[in-house]
């Protein structure tokens, strides 16, 4: 049952969350932490090759637009575990420092707070908040918004009650805000907004036996795009079910209808919800397969879109060794706009990134990685592609604080 609520946890929140697409280190990395305080500094350094440092289209006839970019990439971690209260805090920074095009200098920068409770065998509740400020947008993955050399901020947080009545049911309430914000948030050709959005959901689950359970999950969405008169308001209704195929793996899916509300742009809608994921975690492999479909509020040009995407990652150790590893990511989405006030403009985008790494000890790893950025829409100079190659070192050290 304890799985089970946090496999249906991950399915709620999993929408809503931007992230980071430059971190420091390996996102999937996993770190054990024992019991008490521990403070880990982290310093990492890396050089890339960007060809398209100016994030302009294939067709704009632009001058040269690549460059060696160093990044210098600090960061700290503070940890408690304690026998029902875990609690962590980090930020992680990169200095992006530019060979040729020196006025491109600047930072992308990420604060983290987490808080988990265990209250009783019952009730369980958690919290946690995010910053994120990065140089482009194409570094955040916020439906409906063009890649573009504009900084932006984004922000969120949300708070999780999850309490099991019995042996076979259990329930999960939550509520969280996101906010956007974009350093020029009406360009020229206003495709920048920016805005917020408040989302709160449940979800139940039954334990049909020891692998299957069923149940449903309604989700309620406001959001407020600047620019906009009225916020766009979602309901979405879905029936859900997980099974654990074995230990290590799990799949869980659900379907349902999401019903966006009349506003002053925006006529009634009534779509289909679709969500699946399949999930295997054994030793140090992990895979994840992912699709949603829903509305979503756009934050680029405004309105809502419905929104399509699929993902995969994977990390593997490699030659049986669990020094060398790979990671893999792909994301693609589909954002079709849904208002027909004003322009908006279809997008495609897919993201890839691919990682091979070398830990010659505990506390280092050496990584080289290649990645890819594109997006598509309809546009003259609408096709816009972005390739990174290059290696970082970080180095991060666990100390327990007596």
């Amino acid at each position: 049952m304890r799985r089970s609520l946090t496999i249906a946890a991950i399915v709620l929140t999993a929408a809503a969350a931007p992230k980071a697409q430059q971190p420091v280190g390996s996102p999937m990395q996993t770190v054990n932490y024992a019991s008490g305080w521990t403070f880990t500094p982290m310093m990492g350094f890396g050089e890339t090759y960007d060809d398209n440092i100016s994030l302009f289209g294939v067709s704009s006839g632009a001058s040269a637009s690549d460059d060696f970019v160093q990044e210098w990439q600090p960061g700290a971690d503070l940890h408690f575990g304690g026998k029902h209260t875990d609690f962590g805090a980090g930020y992680s920074g990169t200095f992006l420092n530019y060979q040729t095009f020196s006025t491109l200098n600047r930072w992308s920068q990420h604060g983290h707070v987490v808080f988990k409770r265990q209250e009783s065998a019952r009730l369980k509740w958690t919290g946690h908040a995010n910053v994120l400020a990065v140089p482009s947008t194409d570094f955040v993955d916020v439906g409906g918004v063009p890649f573009r050399r504009t900084g932006a901020v984004t922000s969120d947080g949300r708070a999780a009650v999850d309490y099991t009545f019995g042996a076979r049911d259990s329930l999960i309430v939550q509520g969280g805000f996101q906010t956007v914000h974009f350093e020029e948030p009406l360009t020229v050709d206003n495709i920048l907004h920016g805005g917020r959005v408040f989302e709160g959901s449940g979800g139940w689950r039954h334990r049909l036996d020891s692998r299957v359970s069923i149940g449903s999950d309604y989700t309620f969405r406001r959001a407020l795009v600047v620019g906009s008169i009225d916020p766009f308001i979602l309901h979405s209704v879905e029936a859900g079910a997980d099974y654990e195929l074995s230990p290590s793996w799990t799949i869980n899916g659900s379907a349902g209808i999401v019903y966006l509300v009349e506003n002053a742009i925006d006529d009634a809608r009534l779509g289909p919800a679709l969500r699946f994921s399949a999930e295997r975690h054994r030793e140090a492999r992990t895979l994840r397969a992912e699709y949603i479909r829903s509305y979503m509020p756009s934050f680029g040009f405004g309105g809502t879109v419905r929104d399509q995407e699929a993902s995969l990652s994977f990390r593997t150790p490699l030659f049986g060794s669990r020094r060398i590893y790979t990671e893999q990511r792909v994301l693609y989405r589909d954002d079709v706009p849904l208002t027909s006030a004003f322009q908006q403009l279809p997008l495609r985008s897919l993201r890839t990134h691919s990682m091979l790494g070398w830990a010659p000890q505990t506390w280092m790893h050496l990584e080289v990685f290649y990645s890819r950025t594109q997006q598509t829409n309809h546009l003259a100079l609408g096709q816009l592609y972005r390739n990174r190659i290059g290696f970082q070192v970080v180095t991060s050290k666990p100390m327990r604080v007596q």
